[in-house]
């Protein structure tokens, strides 16, 4: 049975996908463990979902690469940047301290649009928080992974470096069932339970 260590995650953005920060226990995971993370998103009704959302996308995932998420510290003043005013090495230092936490950069193939600047045949990338990383699985409670031979409707914001991150953690996310309808994938934090063409 796999090891449990809890840690602390918090977002970054209100957009639900990156972190500010993230407190690990003093012990570092042991290869082969499961670290657990819980996330603070923020909670969408039916309106603020669809608001909230850049894209509103049906597709399906055509492949996944493991990735690191660090920190990303934006604005002018320290409550917002905690590295202003910080010498480029002190930054680099601050940053390095923080760390990160394991992602996957899922490529996803868009078969229908319902909101957004993509078309139909576009690939887009999903930012998704947990992964494998150094033999450790890190999941986030809370969060659906996606996976491929799924359809999945999807409720995402723009993120960083051109991808995009499901709204609420999986909030956004649904997956088609046998009936053509998409069901919840979180129906605890969904907004809608199963939404119909």
């Amino acid at each position: 049975m796999n090891n449990r260590m809890r840690t602390q995650m918090a977002l970054l953005s209100l957009t639900g996908i990156a972190f500010a920060g993230c407190s690990t226990s003093s012990t570092e995971p042991q290869t082969g463990s499961t670290v657990e993370l819980f996330a603070d998103y923020p909670v969408y009704d039916s309106v603020t979902i669809v608001q909230e959302s850049a894209v509103i996308v049906e597709g399906n995932v055509v492949s996944t690469k493991r990735t690191v998420s660090t920190p990303r510290y934006e604005g002018d003043s320290p409550e917002e940047n905690p590295l202003v005013g910080l010498t480029e090495e002190e930054k680099a230092k601050a940053i390095s301290q923080n760390g990160g936490v394991a992602g996957t950069l899922v490529q996803f193939h868009v078969n229908k649009v319902h909101k957004g600047a993509v078309n139909a045949g576009d690939e887009i990338v999903i930012v998704q928080t947990g992964g494998t990383q150094d033999d450790v699985l890190y999941v986030v409670e809370g969060t659906t992974v996606l996976q491929a031979d799924t359809d999945y409707l999807l409720f995402a914001a723009e993120s960083f470096d051109d991808a995009y991150a499901i709204l609420g953690g999986s909030a956004g996310t649904y997956y088609a069932n046998h009936d053509n309808d998409f069901v919840a994938a979180a129906p605890e934090s969904a907004p809608f339970k199963v939404l119909t063409e």
